[in-house]
């Protein structure tokens, strides 16, 4: 399937209402944290924007990488090393975006990076909450469907002339009780 297919699953579609969602939830997380002093964007909001989007797609295509890259990092410390690459990708798109976008220094990227992901997680909740509640209750719509379709298929079963010993009760072998038919060897 096309990257650029509207009709595209992708979690990096960039033409999914569910990517630009998390975008502007992203731009939002950055927008408060910018209060604190951990980054400086006098610019205006558009920067706030478009870091969100580099610092989406850095996740979707660098990040990946630099896990693989670091992964006995990762591995040895539990996955709090994810947290330094965090801070690498705030880094590299603050010198992607030059004086627009301005972190100063390893630790401010490092908490900013957390306070974001904090934050975003926050945002996040209720839509998650909402796509598991229909998740669940669209399985549960379609199981009730296919029991319903299962018990119709039972009735007429039940209910034709030439019926089979396991229709009602499977353990009943007693031949005068419904019609029971041996399994001939075809030896």
């Amino acid at each position: 399937m096309s990257v650029f297919s509207v009709e595209s699953k992708n979690k990096f579609d960039i033409f999914s209402k569910d990517f630009w969602v998390k975008i502007i939830i992203m731009t939002i997380a950055i927008w408060i944290v910018s209060f604190t002093g951990l980054v400086t964007s006098h610019d205006g909001p558009h920067y706030l924007l478009l870091a969100a989007l580099i610092i989406s797609l850095l996740n979707a295509f660098l990040r990946p990488i630099l896990s693989f890259i670091s992964l006995p990092l990762v591995v040895s410390t539990f996955g709090i090393f994810m947290l330094v690459i965090n801070a690498i990708i705030i880094l590299l798109t603050s010198a992607l975006l030059g004086e627009h976008f301005i972190i100063s220094g390893f630790g401010n990227a490092f908490f900013f990076s957390i306070i974001v992901t904090i934050l975003t997680s926050i945002m996040n909740l209720p839509r998650k909450i909402k796509k598991v509640q229909n998740h669940m209750f669209n399985n549960e719509g379609q199981d009730n469907h296919i029991h319903q379709s299962r018990n119709e298929n039972t009735n007429q079963d039940t209910n034709s002339t030439t019926s089979n010993r396991f229709d009602e009760n499977p353990f009943n072998d007693n031949p005068q009780d419904k019609n029971y038919t041996d399994y001939e060897d075809v030896n």
